[in-house]
């Protein structure tokens, strides 16, 4: 294996020079010193050198390595989230290391105890039940951020409330006015956000909404297909989903109830993921700016880990997309 020591005596200059150039130190800026580091770089190039990782972790104290938390990966969304963070992460110097945290026969504690033994410099948790104090009580000494959940746990969240409401204002121009919403009620919704936004709206409409309009449902597409037979015993004409997994699911449980969408119910969504557009009917939804999510939750935990204060949380607005599972009520 090539080492700093060969680069050095190949070039005659001494390993000192050659770590500092390799290392991209600031170093003197006449034209033979810039001669000099462009030379360097091309022997290094030439006997193929690789730096040693070991000797540069025990060298800056980082090993430029990110830990990932996802409960599961079969939802499209999960994955797409996945791959903005890994892609952002790799642009700014840093790898990715993923930990299923329900893949194995444990509790995500456990899983998390063992995971952060790995040479992590900081962890971004996607597990929706997973708190971030219970993270930082587990590994104190890694820098954690929780992604998109609340202002208090997150650098950057998603306006759920307004993506609520911007769905069911879209469904009320529509004529609609019974509405009802199938979401999760777990720590996926940690503060209640969509139910609550939902109670808003109707507080503010002469018609109230009622008890049985909110269907309690987990977050997968299962879920919603279930949700369908609680659907059609109410006599709403449309229904917000929680998530794109729930709605894929109900639109699939009311077919299977002989129900047409959009024509016995309009169907809408919060999250804008690939299913959208290769459901059927394709599906109306709030789509979360997920690009800003990515980049302002990373750009947080690496000032944590750079020993910064990170900027206060921002909370981002949703953009509807119209497409084909909603229309007039009748």
């Amino acid at each position: 294996m090539v080492t700093l020591k060969d680069i050095a005596l190949e070039a005659g200059v001494s390993v000192d020079t050659v770590s500092r150039v390799l290392n991209g130190k600031p170093g003197e800026r006449w034209a033979s010193s810039l001669k000099r580091a462009e030379r360097i770089r091309k022997i290094a190039a030439q006997l193929n050198y690789t730096p040693n990782k070991a000797a540069r972790i025990m060298r800056t104290k980082k090993t430029h390595q990110i830990g990932v938390l996802v409960s599961e990966l079969y939802n499209p969304f999960t994955g797409y989230k996945v791959e903005a963070i890994a892609d952002e992460l790799s642009g700014r110097g840093y790898e990715m290391l993923l930990g299923l945290t329900r893949f194995r026969a444990t509790s995500p504690e456990k899983f998390y105890e063992k995971f952060s033994e790995n040479l992590l410099d900081g962890t971004i948790n996607l597990d929706p039940l997973l708190e971030t104090s219970t993270l930082r009580k587990i590994a104190p000494q890694i820098p954690c951020v929780t992604f998109n959940r609340s202002e208090t746990e997150s650098p950057a969240v998603f306006d759920f409330r307004a993506a609520v409401r911007l769905i069911m204002e879209h469904l009320w121009e529509l004529g609609h006015r019974r509405i009802a919403l199938i979401t999760g009620l777990d720590n996926g919704d940690v503060d209640r956000l969509r139910p609550a936004a939902y109670e808003s709206f109707y507080a503010e409409r002469p018609q109230a909404a009622k008890r049985e309009w909110i269907i309690e449902a987990n977050w997968s597409a299962e879920e919603g297909q279930r949700a369908a037979k609680a659907l059609i015993t109410t006599d709403c004409t449309a229904c917000v989903t929680g998530n794109d997994l729930l709605a894929v699911g109900l639109i699939a449980g009311l077919r299977e109830l002989g129900r047409d969408v959009p024509n016995d119910y309009s169907v809408a969504s919060i999250e804008d993921s690939l299913f959208t557009e290769i459901s059927y009917p394709t599906l109306t939804s709030a789509r979360q700016p997920m690009p800003q999510l990515v980049e302002l939750t990373v750009q947080a935990l690496i000032e944590m880990i750079e020993g910064k204060t990170p900027a206060p949380t921002q909370v981002l607005l949703p953009q509807i997309v119209v497409r084909n599972s909603c229309t007039k009520a009748r």
